[in-house]
């Protein structure tokens, strides 16, 4: 443990797709595995391309505006190699609030698109990554001791990292800065831990897939179910669930397919490949009248999801207050346990996935994994002086076996060393920023959509609106081509 310790991070972007948007500011910080502070903080802007544009509530929401961004801000080959060195240190855990399933996103996406690996990070070296966000639910459902849980006008319990600040005397400058979310997180982490050190040590080692799959083969090897904790079940029922596992997920070896023990099986027990898909992929307003969706979730066994195999960890006391009856569950159990190989081979017909249009190159992070001969093509790529890549190019030597690789690094030259390009290339990125920004190509946002937009938020801004949005004009009428 001594040679663990964690990168607390945080992305403040420009829209909230991460595959599609780019971020706007990153800040980070280090703590030994104590949670005492090391080294200086890492803040960076990062610098837009110019065939790309921000979602003006984004704007409106952080301040952060792109030209601030070009002006005080790196290109993104450059912040994106930053946060490599920061999180790929050996030995060094990336965490933040929300960061598995928003911030670590964000930081593949930003690697795929300025062609580092941006898996490696994640394990190699002693390295892992892990979230505080379920780590508060878990706390919040299981051992509520210590800390202050601010409420809703409703009454729902809130998780935002600015109430949960606010409700335990941390300081909290500036919400949406990168930085100040990064110190309150951190703070919100000592106190949790201080308060709840097994629950902060339990919780810890679920960063890793062996420990996730341990507990529930602990669960499993007493025909027991395990309980889960996720925002998928609602505050009400304390964010915790018991599940029982009903199979692997049949093309993913890293999800776990379960059924909440909340609802009899036996119905699901009679259905049939589609029925299952319907009603699992469905909207509720969508299905016949009667008709209800599945209780099934996946669990991703490699994103430090909080899984407890020991049932006695949830008290009576505890199940009670959430609502949880416990013999009705572990009968559920019972019946799967029984009966639940009537359901083997359908998950290949439920998870099957309908034919789509092939995603832009931008956002073709899973499209498909790179192969080590182009990894090291890449890599090639990266270390050679932008000056000689023209050169490179004309006589055929940026050549990969993927076939989205060639595209994928004429945009990163383009956006990152434009006065490398060559005449052909230069218009080929005209092109490419008029294909975006007047007709939407890859999903993009059109600078008609993106005026309309504008002026529909204007409509009701105050005084701070309105100058952002008038900056956010002024940044379209910039870069149109």
């Amino acid at each position: 443990m001594s040679s663990l310790s964690f990168f607390w991070h945080d992305y403040e972007t420009f829209g909230r797709v991460p595959r599609r948007d780019r971020p706007a500011q990153f800040a980070g910080l280090r703590t030994d595995a104590e949670l005492n502070e090391i080294g200086e903080p890492l803040m960076l802007y990062c610098q837009p391309a110019p065939d790309y544009l921000p979602d003006p509530e984004s704007c409106l929401l952080t301040g952060i505006l792109p030209q601030h961004c070009l002006e005080r801000g790196v290109p993104e080959h450059e912040f994106a190699a930053s946060i490599e060195t920061v999180l790929a240190l050996p030995g060094t855990i990336g965490v933040g609030y929300n960061s598995i399933r928003f911030d670590d996103e964000v930081t593949r996406h930003l690697f795929w698109r300025n062609l580092i690996d941006p898996y490696a990070r994640e394990w190699q070296n002693g390295c892992g990554r892990w979230d505080l966000l379920d780590v508060v639910r878990c706390a919040y459902a299981l051992r509520p001791d210590g800390m202050v849980w601010p409420k809703h006008e409703d009454g729902r319990p809130s998780f935002k990292l600015e109430h949960l600040t606010a409700a335990n005397g941390i300081g909290h400058e500036a919400a949406h800065d990168a930085l100040s979310d990064v110190r309150a997180t951190v703070a919100l982490a000592r106190k949790l831990r201080q308060a709840q050190p097994k629950l902060w040590d339990f919780c810890l080692k679920l960063r890793g897939k062996q420990a996730v799959w341990d507990e529930i083969a602990s669960a499993q090897s007493q025909g027991k179910p395990f309980l889960h904790i996720s925002g998928m079940y609602g505050p009400e029922r304390g964010c915790i669930a018991l599940v029982w596992p009903l199979a692997p997920h049949p093309t993913n070896k890293n999800e776990l397919i379960v059924w909440d023990c909340a609802v009899s099986p036996e119905e699901l027990l009679t259905l049939d490949a589609a029925s299952i898909r319907e009603r699992m992929f469905t909207r509720q307003e969508a299905l016949p009248e009667g008709v209800t969706r599945l209780p099934i979730k996946t669990i991703h066994v490699n994103k430090s999801p909080i899984v407890i195999g020991n049932l006695k960890t949830l008290q009576p006391a505890m199940a009670e207050r959430w609502g949880h009856d416990l013999q009705a569950q572990l009968a559920s159990a019972g019946l799967l346990a029984e009966k639940g190989r009537l359901l083997d081979g359908l998950w290949g017909d439920v998870f099957q996935r309908e034919p789509f249009a092939p995603a832009d190159v931008d956002e073709d992070l899973y499209g498909g994994f790179i192969g080590n001969e182009d990894r090291r093509a890449l890599n090639r790529v990266r270390a050679t002086p932008p000056e000689q890549l023209a050169e490179r190019a004309a006589q055929g030597k940026l050549a990969f076996q993927d076939a989205r690789l060639d595209e994928l690094v004429f945009r990163w030259r383009a956006r990152n060393f434009p006065s490398t390009l060559s005449p052909d290339e230069a218009e080929r990125w005209q092109s490419h920023r008029d294909a975006r920004l007047h007709r939407g190509e890859g999903g993009a946002q059109t600078l008609a959509a993106f005026m309309e937009r504008i002026d529909a938020l204007g409509e009701s801004a105050d005084e701070r609106g309105e100058e952002v949005l008038s900056a956010l004009y002024d940044y379209a009428e910039l870069i149109a081509p």
